[in-house]
């Protein structure tokens, strides 16, 4: 409402607990008093800027700033208006000055702490993420982040589709992309620079489905793999759960020695799991508490060096394995090398086997923890189904286990007649 502001009435207003209040001053046009409904007053000036737009400024917090300086400022400002100069626009100018003074190192430490470790999932998600992003934009670190270009993405993921590794490739693009889309958005860059970035090609699935033989082979080559690689290596293959989420990450807790099973609770599609263990997975555990015991290392997780947290250098145990089979080979007499595989090929077998051996797939579905087509169960289903089939799921698993270690070769002369 129009009024002739003084000390004694902006002193003296109330607020109104059902709205904000506002009072405009006739003696200087434009300035304002604001009482909030909890009782907070404060100064604004509204004026339209010469061949510009119409800015409202706060000029500060009652009785901080009085009736005497916030008509002061008011005039000053009209001044200014009068000539044009806009404070507003000059403040985002300043502000976008000084974000674009940061460094691309800067802005990513930003987002890896308030983003990535925030909202991905905690585990190999996040760790790959910030791992991706550390390593493929450290060579543009010392860059103002406003100077990091489309090209300087792009080249990343070209050079990385270069030495053939296409789905990698995909994966930085992706990275970069959830990067430069934040940044966006929080105005650390002008433009969101990841967004035309160009994907290295069409992903081929792995159809690598290494076969029992091999995966005797792998069997038996655990065992020159020392105390902890090789009892991961076993319970990979007997078990068929995720090597590094469901195997290296395993803790003590999990496991139930009398059921004969340990539980999985936060797999890679969220819903927990119960996976059987077979008697040859059951004697792995056992020795290794026992070592765990003997040594006094005893850890929460199963496979751990530091005791404080998972294993690490997978992929070097992985070529160490390789090399030991290839010896085997060599000595054997055999010319041609093992062909390439990964820890997540032995999924593919043990899965090919049950379903050529008869067991229902979607039994052998619920072993590998596959989600589910169709509606998303209820709360007791959710419950219900982590255990669902455990039977049918204990005798197959029991019987890769017989063929995998040699006790019985039944079932495998029957799925290769």
């Amino acid at each position: 409402m129009p009024v002739r502001l003084t000390d004694a009435l902006v002193r003296n207003l109330k607020p109104n607990p059902d709205k904000r209040t506002e009072y405009n001053d006739t003696e200087r046009v434009g300035l304002r008093f604001r009482v909030s409904k909890s009782g907070n007053k404060t100064w604004h000036y509204q004026k339209k800027v010469k061949g510009g737009v119409r800015r409202s400024i706060k000029l500060g917090n009652y009785p901080n700033t009085t009736l005497k300086q916030a008509r002061a400022e008011a005039l000053h400002i009209e001044a200014e208006a009068e000539q044009g100069l806009d404070r507003v626009a000059v403040a985002l100018e300043e502000k976008e000055v000084k974000a674009s003074s940061k460094t691309v190192e800067e802005i990513l430490n930003l987002y890896l702490r308030n983003h990535v470790q925030q909202e991905l999932k905690e585990g190999q998600s996040q760790t790959e993420r910030e791992q991706q992003l550390t390593k493929y934009l450290a060579p543009y670190f010392l860059l103002a982040i406003n100077e990091l270009t489309p090209s300087n993405l792009q080249s990343v993921i070209d050079a990385k589709q270069g030495e053939g590794k296409i789905v990698m490739a995909n994966r930085i693009k992706a990275a970069l992309g959830a990067f430069s889309n934040w940044s966006y958005k929080r105005q650390h860059i002008k433009t969101d620079i990841g967004a035309l970035l160009q994907r290295a090609g069409k992903e081929k699935s792995r159809e690598r489905t290494p076969t029992i033989t091999e995966v005797r082979e792998i069997w038996s080559a655990s065992y020159e793999m020392g105390d902890l690689w090789g009892p991961f290596i076993r319970l990979s293959i007997l078990t068929g759960q995720r090597c590094r989420k469901d195997v290296l990450a395993l803790k003590w807790r999990w496991i139930d020695f009398d059921r004969k099973q340990y539980e999985i609770p936060n797999p890679k599609n969220g819903k927990p799991h119960v996976v059987h263990l077979s008697s040859p997975a059951i004697k792995e555990l056992n020795d290794l508490e026992e070592k765990q015991l003997s040594s006094r290392t005893k850890s929460e997780y199963v496979f751990s060096t530091t005791g404080n947290a998972p294993a690490a250098s997978v992929s070097k145990a992985k070529r160490r394995l390789d090399n030991l089979i290839n010896q085997e080979r060599s000595t054997q007499r055999k010319s041609e090398a093992i062909e390439p595989w990964v820890f997540h090929d032995l999924r593919r077998s043990q899965a090919t086997f049950l379903a050529e051996a008869g067991f229902d797939e979607r039994v052998v579905d619920r072993i590998q923890n596959h989600s589910a087509a169709g509606s998303r169960p209820s709360a007791v289903a959710a419950v219900y189904n982590k255990a669902k089939q455990l039977p049918e799921r204990a005798k197959a698993l029991d019987a890769w286990a017989a063929v995998v270690t040699q006790v019985d070769n039944k079932l495998l002369n029957m799925v290769q007649k």
